[in-house]
């Protein structure tokens, strides 16, 4: 594993806390989906900048392992325990009466 994937693994796998500050919960599945996968953009992208490894198998590699880290967490760790919704319920304006 390169120093590229490692830092997008671990960034990943803390992103669904930065997501969840950004998604808010009347939103669509498919816009909840969409900043999740740009997210995951741009942490592979960062990652593999930062770690000198912009190439194109390095970058692919880099957000797909940003994803894959993002989504498990998230399924696994934060939405379980409610961690993720309470944030975004925290994070969210509240409605207009």
């Amino acid at each position: 594993m390169t120093n590229a994937q490692m830092w997008a693994l671990i960034i990943g796998f803390v992103s669904p806390l930065l997501i969840s500050v950004v998604n808010r919960p009347q939103w669509s599945s498919a816009a909840r989906s969409f900043v999740q996968m740009a997210v995951s953009v741009l942490v592979g992208l960062g990652s593999a900048y930062f770690a000198g490894d912009f190439a194109g198998k390095d970058v692919i590699s880099s957000i797909l392992i940003a994803s894959v880290s993002a989504i498990s967490a998230y399924k696994g760790i934060f939405k379980p325990t409610g961690a993720s919704p309470a944030l975004e319920r925290l994070t969210s304006p509240t409605p207009r009466a």
